[in-house]
């Protein structure tokens, strides 16, 4: 496909295996430990009833390390 401007990357420089929390919820645990290290929730989409929810303090969650 063409472009204009600079050559665009080719794929992704990292990725984290998809990671299925729900066996851990029983309506009040509000602290995951995730079995790969993030940045920040921005490294993460966080879905409740097949709905994004919003990352960042204040919002629907946050990440840091492996929680």
């Amino acid at each position: 496909m063409p472009f204009l401007g600079t050559t665009p990357r080719q794929g992704f420089t990292s990725h984290i295996a998809s990671q299925n929390l729900s066996a851990n919820v029983n309506g009040s645990t509000t602290v995951f430990t995730l079995s790969t290290a993030v940045a920040s929730e921005n490294d993460l989409e966080v879905f409740v009833g097949n709905v994004r929810q919003e990352p960042g303090s204040g919002k629907a969650y946050t990440a840091s390390g492996t929680t």
